[in-house]
């Protein structure tokens, strides 16, 4: 079953057509794009104070009232082999946060938090409010999902630009929910990540991007499911996994759901 199909099956439960759906998504997600922007940063392998390499994305957030960075463990690792190990970026033309200090890690889960110390160089609206972060997975399957990351492909090191530049990809569809998988864990969903039915914001078929760079990404439900599209706003975005793996063959991206973060997270 495609992700058209997917769609249109459960726009029918909830009382939409396929087309409303449609242009109903072509209108939200760039607004999505724009709301979450903000938020997201890149993981480093620093070489030195401002040059090193793009190996992940990551989520600005608040957890338990710290400021944290959320990624994916296999992203920190990646960049711990770097010589002068993990980097974060910060804000536009601004040289990365070298990380010093201890990242938690859940390793079954593939998830990594490393709570900032106060000299990292961001304002406070950067960073996405733990009251928006739903730890269940009950809503998943009649939402939307929406994720905003950095692919490698569009990552690079720049000696002109002095830094790291990458441009980020805002990508949306549904939860795979047949033809799933094998070795799915109850903690992960998984993203349909199909180049059959992609399409870019103005409907226009696009090919599939590698997303080798998006591991770590967020992953948002928009908080449609429930209330009516013509009442919806981006600020109903909750955060509810984070991206951590790409299965080509299974056309499909993995995520691990915010329910596996520790309460102490």
């Amino acid at each position: 079953m495609n992700q058209a199909q997917n769609m249109q099956n459960r726009s029918h439960r909830q009382g939409l057509s396929l087309q409303e759906k449609q242009v109903f998504i072509a209108k939200a997600l760039p607004l999505l794009a724009q709301h979450t922007f903000g938020y997201i940063c890149s993981v480093i392998g620093s070489f030195d104070q401002r040059m090193g390499r793009h190996c992940g994305s990551a989520l600005r957030c608040r957890l338990n009232g710290r400021r944290a960075i959320l990624t994916a463990l296999h992203v920190i690792q990646e960049a711990q082999q770097a010589p002068l190990g993990v980097a974060i970026s910060t804000t536009y033309g601004k040289p990365p946060y070298v990380v010093h200090g201890t990242i938690n890690i859940d390793q079954i889960a593939d998830l990594a938090v490393y709570f900032l110390p106060d000299d990292y160089p961001c304002p406070e609206t950067s960073f996405w409010p733990s009251g928006r972060v739903d730890r269940a997975l009950d809503k998943i399957s009649t939402d939307y999902l929406f994720l905003h990351g950095f692919p490698g492909p569009t990552s690079y090191p720049s000696q002109h630009l002095g830094g790291v530049v990458s441009t980020s990809l805002p990508y949306g569809a549904m939860q795979r929910l047949e033809n799933l998988p094998s070795g799915l864990q109850s903690f992960q969903f998984a993203v349909e990540y199909d180049p059959v039915g992609m399409a870019n914001e103005t409907g226009a078929a696009q090919e599939l991007l590698d997303p080798h760079g998006l591991s770590g990404s967020p992953v948002w439900r928009i908080g449609v499911s429930g209330r009516s599209s013509r009442n919806w706003s981006p600020n109903y975005s909750l955060l509810v996994g984070i991206l951590t793996q790409w299965r080509p063959d299974d056309k499909v991206l993995i995520a691990t759901s915010t329910e596996r973060l520790p309460p102490g997270w």
